[in-house]
């Protein structure tokens, strides 16, 4: 069996490809890239990198959405030439000198053409609060924290339009010598008034074919700590019967929704495909967790702490649609209080194997409860960030924070959230039903060495992926 269960897999694959469906990748290169969390909150700045690893020239967009409601807060596109690289920093607003107003901001030093120019003159962009003005909630602030999508639009293949995205050498204006790409304003002139772009959005393009790869930094700048985490690629999103998803940076569309409805889940061992009833449910069920499961370090002679994070890229597409929330989501979201919550189950251990245990009265009533009975919480939030004895690594706000008490002796361990334990939770997406919600995230784990060497401290940070249960059955 063990010879002959590749071999199946391998088939199935080459089937997924041929088809078109939608997946995560393991290997981390895609069409798609999700970074689930930035933030400037406490003293934190985010560093965002993205790379195109092939030969093609790339028109690709980033949003960036705050963290409650997924609301876009910054879009514009990027011309990436072959083997590009580009990066950026979202820091506070507070931190800018030039910049008098609240919130955060993103700044690149990256000469890679953008539209709007701004972006890659290296001026300093503040985000916006314009989508969620009518929330109860509605200050800059709420910038502070959010998650990023990165998604491919399509291929550059009119030589011109080359030309100008293509880095060389050139000279400055008083002469020297510099490395940029060729003509970044001419982009800009497309998309204005007699532009090739402003009269066909797909002059000179063809479709998505991937090979972008991304990671997020979120730095503590004066604790001098800092943890790195890759984006989550999803590959085979685009439809190969579209030309291309190119649109100007002022439209909110190419969405992660706005792909193939073909989707393909990884799972022990084996491939579960499907077609689900729009790119929305697809791109869900490939990030569908049953349950949940990571560290957490807590070890006070260390002053070691641990966050996770845990984001729901596409819960604003189930919960904004009226009064009602759209299955695996339960609750709408009410501009009122400014949430819509999700209940879930947590379990710990430690590294004994130990769980707490619920103290039995001798006198209490039959039938006596469970000894390891889950506590039960909400996430409130899209990009949300659970705190584990209010250690608070990540600095993060009342919008987004969640605190779990740990039984005294917990120090260390491991522990499960249990998002298919709550009432509703099930995705309907053609022929299979996946019970979870759709989440990406990972844990950061923060340490400090005071014994290094007289006078020294370390500090010392990490991120670690989630691991996760996919549950999936039959519709029929």
């Amino acid at each position: 069996m063990k010879k002959i269960l590749p071999v199946a897999v391998l088939a199935a694959l080459a089937g997924v490809n041929g088809a078109q469906a939608v997946h995560v990748n393991p290997d981390g290169l895609g069409q798609v890239l999700l970074y689930p969390y930035y933030s400037t909150e406490g003293d934190n700045d985010t560093y965002i990198s993205l790379v195109n690893t092939t030969s093609d020239y790339k028109a690709v967009k980033i949003r960036i959405l705050e963290s409650m409601n997924s609301n876009e807060v910054l879009d514009f596109n990027i011309y990436m030439s072959p083997y590009d690289h580009w990066s950026a920093v979202i820091t506070s607003a507070q931190d800018e000198a030039s910049i008098d107003v609240a919130g955060a901001t993103i700044r690149s030093a990256d000469t890679s053409c953008t539209v709007p120019l701004a972006v890659s003159q290296g001026q300093t962009i503040p985000f916006r609060d314009f989508v969620y003005a009518d929330d109860s909630e509605n200050g800059l602030d709420r910038t502070q924290e959010g998650y990023v999508e990165v998604i491919e639009m399509g291929i550059i293949t009119d030589s011109t339009l080359q030309a100008a995205i293509k880095h060389g050498s050139y000279t400055d204006a008083d002469g020297n010598p510099e490395w940029r790409p060729g003509d970044c304003a001419y982009l800009d002139a497309q998309w204005r008034d007699g532009g090739d772009w402003d009269d066909d959005n797909d002059y000179g393009m063809s479709g998505v074919t991937g090979g972008l790869y991304g990671y997020g930094v979120l730095i503590d700048v004066p604790r001098g700590a800092g943890a790195g985490y890759d984006a989550v690629a999803l590959d085979n999103w685009g439809e190969s019967i579209v030309t291309s998803y190119h649109t100007n940076s002022g439209f909110v569309v190419p969405t992660i929704g706005s792909g193939s409805s073909d989707y393909a889940v990884f799972d022990e061992g084996g491939v579960v495909e499907g077609t689900a009833s729009n790119g929305w449910d697809a791109v869900s069920a490939i990030l569908m967790k049953g349950r949940v499961y990571n560290d957490y370090v807590l070890e006070p002679s260390i002053n070691a702490g641990t966050d996770w994070v845990v984001t729901f890229p596409t819960k604003r597409q189930y919960v904004n649609q009226g009064t009602v929330a759209e299955a695996p989501f339960t609750d709408a979201w009410d501009d009122e209080t400014s949430t819509a919550c999700e209940s879930f189950k947590i379990r710990y251990w430690d590294r004994e194997e130990r769980e707490p245990t619920t103290p039995i009265d001798p006198t209490d009533f039959s039938p006596l409860p469970p000894p390891d009975k889950p506590q039960e919480l909400s996430f409130c939030a899209e990009a949300n960030v659970l705190t584990f004895n209010n250690s608070n690594v990540l600095s993060a706000s009342a919008r987004t924070g969640y605190n779990v008490d740990l039984e005294d002796g917990f120090n260390n361990g491991w522990a499960r959230l249990d998002f298919a334990a709550g009432e509703g939770h099930m995705l309907d997406a053609g022929a299979n039903t996946f019970s979870g919600l759709p989440a990406v995230g990972f844990a950061v784990q923060r340490y400090l060495n005071g014994n290094i060497m007289d006078g020294v401290i370390g500090n010392y940070g990490i991120a670690v992926n989630h691991k996760a249960d996919i549950i999936v059955g039959s519709s029929n």
